[in-house]
């Protein structure tokens, strides 16, 4: 079936098909004429994300559903998030009636500490308390991590140390510009590339055998042209500033208390950065915990 076809019969546009292929969500064949050749299976997986992109799921998401042995068990797991908002969502409607009837700032605080706050994830506490530039960078790069909630005193307790931590701490100019830089990069981009990173440490043995091109790619980062780059020199000098922070001594230390995801990813990573520098000594200094 050629793409014409796939449109109409997926309801779909040209461009959101080519998109869609260009993620890695679907692999036509390619005919010997240039042109693309969808199977009933590829027509089957494009109407499955139809249906999810109108549900709100993002390009990662449907990824790992589609991926996924136990798709129930994702889904079920993207409803409670969004059992969640609508929870969030009522409570501020109740406290906008409230505000529009008497504007009583004080009796609304108590009302949000109340029926409010424990409906807001971890990310969404951070963006709240820390508008500033390092918080929202924080936040899209642990965003898988951070969609729990802080529901005991242990994690109340993390949470209160890396509010402390990031309240006190002092982002030199430069590494502010640079932090700037890092999060211009599209939202969905980096949940792609975090995405990459899960497969990763899954794995780290069998990724790697179905990238041939990974020894290249080791020579290239070790290389004196790479490390001269602004990228290079941007995301060292970020390492760095977080290493003499305190960023892993407080931060890094206090998220993994504060989120089990977090915590067994940070292990499996762990191990994958172990396998690595056993197989390519030359890369043992790329692998710091900086995520």
């Amino acid at each position: 079936m050629l793409i014409h076809e796939v449109c109409k019969e997926c309801r779909l546009t040209k461009k959101a098909v080519e998109y869609y292929v260009k993620q890695g969500l679907i692999h036509p064949v390619v005919n010997h004429n240039g042109y693309r050749n969808f199977n009933e299976q590829d027509v089957s997986r494009l109407k499955e994300i139809s249906v999810l992109r109108k549900l709100d799921f993002s390009i990662s998401e449907i990824k790992k559903i589609l991926e996924s042995n136990n798709k129930s068990a994702v889904l079920a797991k993207n409803k409670f998030l969004m059992d969640l908002k609508v929870q969030k969502l009522q409570e501020k409607q109740v406290c906008l009636e409230h505000l529009m009837n008497g504007y009583d700032i004080e009796k609304e605080i108590k009302y949000i500490k109340e029926h409010l706050d424990h409906c807001f994830t971890i990310k969404e506490k951070l963006v709240q308390a820390f508008p500033g530039t390092y918080a929202m960078f924080l936040a899209i790069h642990f965003g898988p991590f951070l969609n729990e909630r802080i529901n005991s005193p242990e994690k109340k307790a993390a949470y209160n140390n890396i509010v402390q931590f990031l309240d006190q701490l002092t982002i030199p100019k430069e590494i502010e510009e640079y932090i700037e830089q890092a999060i211009s990069v599209e939202v969905e981009d980096m949940e792609l590339i975090n995405q990459e990173l899960f497969k990763v440490t899954e794995d780290v043995e069998q990724y790697f055998s179905k990238h041939e091109n990974l020894e290249e790619y080791i020579q290239l980062r070790s290389s004196q042209e790479y490390q001269s780059t602004p990228a290079y020199q941007m995301g060292k000098a970020i390492r760095e500033f977080q290493q003499i922070s305190g960023y892993n001594d407080i931060f890094i230390h206090n998220l993994k208390i504060l989120s089990s995801s977090y915590r067994e990813y940070s292990n499996r990573l762990q191990k994958a950065n172990e396998w690595m520098v056993r197989k390519y000594p030359e890369v043992a200094n790329w692998y710091q915990e900086d995520k």
